[in-house]
């Protein structure tokens, strides 16, 4: 007795970040279940199956999946590359639960309404991009996007609460005609998480001007991954001239079930999914169109984009996104973009732009992209 004693003292010394509350947690209802605590931030572990997003109005009855159907063919990534960075909670939340950031119900009831788009026109913002896409072709059909995202903080300007800025690396897949689609990458977006530390960041969008909804602060994204959440700190941060990281992310659709499952890392975590009766007024078959780039918000002056330099200055100074791939086959494999495949597109090249285009054994098709932002205008 007095051994086993001991054996669960030891268990409670080395689990001590893990913390048993009984408060109101950033879900709006009184919670006594296992939270963990990472670099300031809470994460409840929630029941898999009563998790946030499931209270949408879409996916009444939706059953969880746990892993995606199969498996995709992986893009070959060198084990000893140390620059491709992995996160996550440690062993992280109990078998059954999954990892919620914590947030304010008054975010969350904001994040439900919020309206990306149409905010930036009304209030007089910028939205701007820097980017390499797919062309756009009647039968243009893929079915996942693939890269790794060099990861910086590019510093801010605080401004008006209603103008506070943005800065983002993403990779997306657009739906159709309407502005549809998914996307994932890093973010330094003080408005959604009220810091400005550099963030692993997914979104949806319902088309154009219309709902924009950003990991689980408002329904819809259905998280499964135990250890890796969406929304969560970055810790190593590329430097200008020094150390770089970067992260690896997939996005692709289940050709079983067909929900989008976002990706995460070398050992090719399944972080979670989008379901398709989100886009309830689509049929989405497919995306007809992928992206890799950057987007940065606010107002003049701009938020700088990636490491905030340009392009032209090339590794370790500007912000490189590489080992670019599509999936042109439902359940098939990821093929390297060709140049003839892609067109540039860049909304303020004055402010932000792509360049470095091209092809290498060491980082498969890679571009440079970002750019010091200012007084870009609208």
């Amino acid at each position: 007795m007095r051994m086993v004693a001991m054996e669960a003292v030891k268990v409670i010394y080395c689990c001590s970040v893990l913390l048993l509350l009984a408060t109101v947690n950033g879900h709006g209802t009184w919670a006594s279940q296992l939270s963990i605590e990472h670099e300031g931030d809470i994460y409840d572990c929630v029941d898999i199956n009563k998790q946030p997003s499931l209270d949408h109005s879409l996916l009444k009855n939706h059953r969880v999946q746990m892993k995606p159907s199969g498996s995709f063919s992986e893009s070959t990534i060198d084990d000893d590359d140390d620059e491709s960075l992995e996160i996550g909670l440690g062993e992280g939340c109990p078998v059954g639960t999954v990892p919620i950031l914590r947030a304010p119900k008054e975010d969350l009831e904001a994040a439900s309404k919020q309206d990306l788009f149409k905010s930036y026109a009304r209030h007089g913002w910028g939205f701007f991009r820097a980017e390499e896409q797919t062309i756009l072709k009647p039968n243009s059909k893929h079915y996942g996007v693939q890269a790794r995202l060099n990861v910086y903080n590019p510093k801010l300007i605080p401004q008006e609460e209603m103008y506070v800025p943005q800065s983002n690396v993403l990779i997306k897949l657009f739906f159709g005609d309407y502005g549809s689609g998914v996307a994932a990458g890093w973010a330094v977006d003080p408005y959604t998480y009220n810091s400005n530390s550099t963030r692993f960041h997914a979104f949806w969008l319902v088309g154009y001007n219309q709902k924009y909804c950003a990991n689980t602060k408002c329904q819809g994204f259905i998280q499964v991954s135990r250890k890796i959440p969406v929304g969560m700190k970055i810790s190593n941060i590329s430097t200008y001239h020094g150390k770089q990281y970067d992260i690896k992310l997939t996005i692709y659709k289940d050709p079983k079930r067909g929900y989008w499952w976002l990706v995460y890392g070398r050992k090719d975590e399944a972080v979670g999914y989008w379901p398709t009766k989100l886009f309830k007024n689509e049929t989405i078959t497919h995306a007809k169109q992928a992206l890799w780039g950057g987007t940065a918000a606010g107002r003049d002056p701009f938020p700088p984009m990636g490491s905030g330099h340009n392009p032209k200055e090339g590794y370790a100074s500007a912000c490189y996104i590489s080992r670019m791939k599509v999936l042109e086959t439902s359940g098939g494999k990821f093929t390297d973009v060709k140049t003839d495949m892609l067109t540039k597109f860049e909304t303020s090249p004055t402010c932000y732009t792509v360049g470095g285009q091209g092809y290498s054994n060491k980082w498969g098709y890679r571009i440079f992209v970002g750019g010091a932002g200012g007084l870009c205008g609208l």
